[in-house]
């Protein structure tokens, strides 16, 4: 009798964890950070340097907020080989972004080095999300963070050399000029 309530038990156990797996990873493949990862894992045949320190660092940040952090996604490919002249989908990834609720803050080329850069913004309640994509030569970065700019503003205030730094009492007419 223990014996088949320990199978049942582990059965729903495994079951359960497929679910959540299965959950997860469809979650994931429609988030645009995800989607710029996987684009130029699956483009460029690269894997990301540092994957595990970048989700320790991910997880820190959930439970830490230093200057307003809330949530913090990275991924960083370092000494990689990236034919960027061959590629324009990154430029679709970026737009498709945008058609998502995201808002160009940054976005610029380089044709002498080949250089992508996008940062996007988006606003989520009170929250500023940020996603900032760097595409270079030889390496890569895929950044997505949330952050109070309330909390941002008073680490500013408090850790700035510049102690000349007036303070910014108007937030919300900077978080305004975001939507």
């Amino acid at each position: 009798m223990k014996r088949n309530k320990l199978y049942v038990f582990s059965v729903i156990f495994l079951a359960g964890c497929v679910a959540f797996s299965i959950g997860t990873d469809t979650a994931y493949a429609y988030d645009d950070f995800g989607r710029m990862v996987h684009h130029i894992e699956a483009t460029y045949h690269v894997h990301r340097s540092h994957r595990f320190i970048m989700g320790f660092a991910g997880l820190v940040v959930k439970f830490w907020h230093v200057g307003g952090v809330k949530n913090f996604k990275a991924a960083i490919f370092e000494d990689q080989q990236f034919r960027l002249h061959e590629d324009g989908k990154i430029d679709e990834i970026a737009r498709h972004a945008m058609e998502n609720g995201w808002q160009p803050m940054v976005q610029s080329f380089s044709r002498r080095s080949g250089e992508h850069n996008y940062i996007l913004v988006r606003t989520e309640g009170k929250d500023l999300k940020m996603l900032i994509l760097n595409l270079e030569p030889n390496e890569a970065n895929v950044i997505q963070m949330k952050l109070d700019p309330d909390k941002l503003d008073k680490f500013l205030d408090e850790n700035v050399v510049n102690h000349h730094r007036e303070p910014s009492h108007d937030v919300d007419s900077a978080m305004m000029s975001f939507r």
